[in-house]
């Protein structure tokens, strides 16, 4: 009997130690495609959108051609500028996603602004000029898109918010202000802020809604040396207005 249980305990020793032989402990060495992936997202949709350019007299002083007389108006404007319609709107975004939670991308892409277009050259004058148009805005930028739940039995996985910064060319608008004799930069710069949900479709794949929220700023009559709107040299330097408002949604792509 002592014979037999010498026999199983060498058995179950030997077992043993072939498995710890065929499998032996190796620390796991971690490296930058562990936690960094490829990032791409292409998206359309559309917004509404509404815009306004003025710029406040210097001297305040308004001809009135009527009487043939100078007028003063405290609150007096010239070159106005207005626009009210739709955008459709389609985007492109390449860049990286580090931990599954935070994008950092390049974004290309373009929307059309088709509406009615509206210009009076004073804010006194009872004459104003309208037109309808659909016009091309490409852009180019930069942002950032943050995941913050990457567990995927929740049901807020792959909720996500972002924001971006985009250099905007407004083609056409250039034309259609000297018709009028008005002076304005022919881009701006915008800042988007964005929320939604993604939905996976494959391993890599994913598809969504998102909400974007979109303003359009020019800067003042300093060369700043980018999108800024007013470059007449008799016009006042004035602080940075909000200039164009947009508000929107849209279908998504991600390959993440």
């Amino acid at each position: 009997m002592k014979r037999v249980a010498v026999l199983i305990f060498c058995l179950v020793a030997y077992t043993m130690a072939s498995v710890y032989d065929a499998a032996p402990y190796v620390k796991k060495r971690h490296r930058a495609r562990d936690v960094v992936y490829p990032y791409m997202e292409v998206s359309a949709g559309g917004m509404y959108s509404v815009s306004d350019y003025k710029t406040k007299s210097k001297t305040n002083y308004y001809h009135d051609l009527k009487r043939d007389e100078m007028v003063y108006d405290k609150d007096l404007y010239y070159n106005i500028y207005s626009f009210e319609g739709y955008s459709p709107w389609l985007d492109t975004k390449a860049g990286i996603i580090i931990i599954r939670r935070i994008a950092l991308y390049l974004s290309f892409g373009c929307f059309w602004s088709v509406g009615e277009y509206r210009y009076k050259l004073y804010s006194r004058d009872k004459e104003e000029f309208s037109e309808d148009d659909a016009r091309l805005r490409p852009y180019w930028g930069f942002g950032i898109k943050y995941y913050p739940v990457i567990d995927e039995q929740s049901p807020f996985y792959d909720a996500f918010v972002g924001f971006s910064i985009r250099g905007v060319f407004l083609n056409d608008n250039e034309k259609a202000w000297e018709k009028y004799g008005m002076y304005y930069e022919d881009g701006e710069t915008i800042f988007e802020l964005e929320i939604g949900k993604l939905w996976k479709i494959s391993e890599y794949y994913s598809v969504g809604l998102s909400i974007k929220a979109v303003g359009g700023f020019g800067g003042s009559t300093e060369d700043i040396g980018g999108f800024h709107v007013d470059k007449h040299p008799v016009q006042n330097n004035d602080d940075v207005t909000l200039n164009s408002k947009h508000i929107g949604a849209a279908i998504t792509i991600v390959r993440k």
